[in-house]
């Protein structure tokens, strides 16, 4: 599958290296500053710049939108009609109405909500398919993603949520952790350069941990000890829950606003 993308800002100029990186194959970039596309281009022998928005839709098998909200539907007008059935239009805008974009092109419309930690070929790829897409379609990008990362297929109303996860998380989890180094380099004096470092490497392991397959209870169950000092500092974070429901609330109404945002029952019960 031959990649071409419309926008070569910080998500689509990162999609373009983490696809050249793992398929060693061509992919197309074109951007309308036609330096910050050879900026990508000259990270990685296997990213070629194209002149045109028609050139990249001839040389593609899958186009992706890569470009500010405000663009994406303009950018879809121009590159859509030349699009054939068999190829694929894909977006990084998560607030695109597929419907809508199916009606502008043949090609088949698919929202994808990347990460930065694609960088690195790590994290989560959420993709959102509309109605009817055969499943060969669906096999062959899934296939593709899995090479930058683990796709994970969302209905559309669950993207906002699932994007603070994913794609919004590790700066969320960057900001905490800052925070944490930040406050206890100002209580006990240490470098604040140590205790990041600290927290960094604590991280890390966590994250080593977790790929072994240990789950967050049972990372609590092995340090807690009943009547600890990590009990006693996890009751201090009590209100954690609902600080993170305040925030995905937060997140929808700068997405949607105007929208009422209300809790739902967990499906698993919970």
């Amino acid at each position: 599958m031959t990649i071409g993308i419309i926008g070569t800002g910080h998500m689509g100029g990162m999609l373009a290296r983490a696809f050249a990186e793992t398929s060693g194959e061509t992919v197309y970039v074109y951007n309308r500053s036609r330096a910050k596309a050879e900026a990508v281009a000259a990270s990685c022998p296997q990213i070629v710049v194209c002149d045109t928005i028609q050139q990249i839709a001839a040389l593609s098998d899958a186009v992706f939108v890569c470009t500010k909200a405000i663009d994406g539907e303009r950018v879809a007008e121009q590159v859509g009609p030349h699009l054939t059935a068999e190829q694929l239009l894909l977006t990084t805008i998560s607030t695109v109405d597929l419907a809508s974009w199916q009606r502008l092109t043949k090609a088949t419309p698919i929202k994808i909500v990347p990460s930065l930690t694609q960088s690195v070929h790590k994290g989560v790829v959420l993709i959102t398919y509309p109605d009817n897409v055969e499943r060969a379609v669906q096999q062959a990008i899934e296939c593709k993603l899995s090479r930058i990362g683990q796709p994970y297929v969302v209905r559309d109303a669950d993207v906002r949520v699932c994007s603070d996860l994913t794609s919004c998380g590790p700066a969320f989890f960057a900001f905490l952790c800052q925070a944490w180094a930040t406050a206890a380099s100002r209580i006990s004096g240490i470098p604040y350069a140590e205790t990041e470092s600290l927290v960094t490497n604590t991280l890390i392991g966590l994250a080593a941990l977790l790929e072994q397959g240990a789950d967050f209870g049972q990372v609590l169950e092995q340090i807690c000890v009943p009547g600890g000092v990590t009990e006693a500092g996890l009751k201090t974070l009590g209100g954690a829950e609902e600080m993170f429901a305040n925030l995905h609330k937060t997140t929808a109404r700068h997405t949607h606003p105007g929208r009422t945002v209300e809790p739902l029952p967990a499906r698993d019960g919970r």
